[in-house]
């Protein structure tokens, strides 16, 4: 499995689509293998979930992101799991201990 975490100025992004990079967990049996990063391509309305899903993502993690973007990342099969803010070393340990709770807010500035 293959979760990634959207990054800007090395914290949680606040906008999944603004993020500079995604920090990307592999993980098997409910433990992180290795890491990687992955450099956000130039915003592109629409762009992300493909880009993530041909990055075989299976999870993001983020502060916010549009409905249009979840609606296309779930067309994709890729949970979206928002509102989400803090340290990430401990979002993704908070992540494989079921303990991460995805907000039901989308982001209503970028809901075209």
């Amino acid at each position: 499995m293959r979760v990634a975490i959207a990054i800007k100025d090395n914290n949680i992004a606040e906008h999944f689509g603004h993020c500079d990079y995604f920090k990307v967990f592999n993980i098997e049996k409910n433990k992180v293998i290795n890491e990687e990063k992955i450099k956000n391509p130039p915003h592109q309305k629409g762009l992300l979930p493909k880009f993530l899903s041909d990055n075989d993502i299976n999870v993001l993690i983020t502060g916010n992101i549009g409905e249009m973007a979840v609606k296309l990342m779930e067309e994709l099969g890729i949970e979206a799991i928002r509102g989400v803010n803090g340290d990430v070393d401990q979002i993704i340990e908070d992540y494989l201990n079921g303990k991460l709770k995805s907000s039901e807010d989308c982001c209503t500035d970028h809901n075209h």
